[in-house]
């Protein structure tokens, strides 16, 4: 073999074809690395990317999660003030209210656990219908305050129909059947007042609207038992369907009541927490329902 041919050969191979194949090699070599790069590149932003987020939902989380609770233990507190069952929860049987001590005046407890002392049984009279007697005992304060309202209520609309006081307390107090309170005397509902009376009123409340409510003789009854709030024993809340409320609401704005003076009645056209005196609850259409405070004298007795 002569010297040119072993330059221009290697392994059978010619020189020029090998130089030509590793120069495509290393091209390619470059190229994959490039290609590995740019996807190791590309991976690694993903992966930020993913743990950014997840940093930033770990960190939002708590915060959601914050903002949940404080709303959940609201509505609880609200329930567990006004005795609202949560939605579609089971009815809540509570232990019966064990008097400890020397008894203190007549309502004992609270109003969703709690007894009767020595209780004042509200009077028939003219106007109105008690409807169920037996469960027509209340603390005196409470009883002389729903006489007197509805003697009132009487006096400025005598051809009214006939009201209907429902149920106060059992005499000895305690749990009753169709209530979560009503245990301690110092709760009261009363029907509404309508136009004409319905057929089957008063032995059944009648939801309101707007065609069949005397407005201006069931706000003049919500005036009645609020114009006791200041007083001893008076009122200290009155729950009211939140509709129903409006209707009243509208009509006493119509009629020139103040604005400032249905802003602290009724909690309507507020959808959230309210101080005002009439508030709103389920199952309220048909009547409205008074609690009155623990009377100064009644030390046994919570609000």
């Amino acid at each position: 073999m002569s010297r040119r041919e072993a330059l221009t050969s290697c392994a059978g191979k010619p020189f020029g074809a090998q130089t030509i194949a590793a120069e495509n090699w290393l091209a390619y070599a470059r190229i994959g690395t490039i290609l590995v790069v740019g996807f190791m590149r590309s991976f690694a932003i993903v992966a930020c990317s993913l743990v950014l987020a997840a940093t930033a939902s770990a960190e939002a989380k708590p915060k959601r999660e914050a903002h949940h609770a404080s709303k959940e233990k609201a509505k609880r507190s609200a329930r567990a003030r006004f005795h609202e069952p949560a939605k579609g929860s089971a009815p809540r049987i509570r232990a019966a209210y064990v008097i400890r001590g020397p008894i203190e005046g007549q309502s004992l407890g609270q109003p969703w656990q709690g007894k009767l002392h020595d209780p004042t049984q509200l009077a028939e009279g003219d106007g109105y219908v008690i409807r169920r007697p037996y469960r027509a005992f209340g603390t005196k304060t409470t009883v002389e305050f729903i006489h007197h309202a509805i003697t009132d209520l009487r006096e400025q609309f005598p051809e009214a129909h006939v009201f209907a006081v429902g149920d106060i307390s059992q005499e000895s107090g305690g749990q009753i059947t169709q209530h979560r309170s009503h245990q301690s005397g110092r709760d009261v509902d009363i029907g509404l007042v309508y136009k004409s009376k319905p057929a089957s009123f008063p032995e059944d409340f009648i939801p309101a609207t707007a065609d069949n409510l005397d407005c201006e003789a069931t706000y003049a009854l919500v005036n009645e038992f609020a114009e006791t709030a200041k007083e001893d024993g008076g009122a200290q809340v009155i729950f009211l369907d939140y509709n129903v409320q409006g209707l009243l609401y509208h009509w006493a704005k119509d009629h020139g009541e103040d604005e400032t003076i249905l802003e602290h009645l009724f909690q309507y056209p507020s959808r959230g927490a309210s101080d005002a005196l009439v508030r709103h609850i389920p199952n309220h259409n048909n009547h409205i329902h008074v609690r009155f405070k623990c009377p100064g004298s009644d030390t046994s007795c919570r609000n």
